[in-house]
């Protein structure tokens, strides 16, 4: 039971440090868009996001899964004089 407590704690560090780094990339890349008229295009090829296990507040297993992405987001700033 303390080893099982032991790893889901590791595991909640680690997806908190991933998360981590992708917002403050996305966000990073977001920022570059502010005040400009431009589009950005990001292509996601086999992008792999795991969904870790997750409990409910009951304790019951809610599950986790693995999700591939495949496609684009396109962003699209214009910039209004007022």
């Amino acid at each position: 039971m303390i080893q099982e407590n032991y790893e889901n704690q590791q595991q909640e560090q680690k997806i908190q440090q991933s998360m981590s780094v992708w917002s403050q990339m996305a966000g990073q890349f977001l920022e570059s868009l502010t005040d400009k008229n431009m589009t950005a295009t990001m292509e996601l090829q086999n992008i792999e996001i795991d969904v870790p296990k997750a409990r409910g507040p009951d304790g019951r297993d809610l599950g986790g899964a693995k999700w591939i992405v495949n496609g684009k987001i396109v962003w699209t700033t214009e910039l209004h004089k007022t």
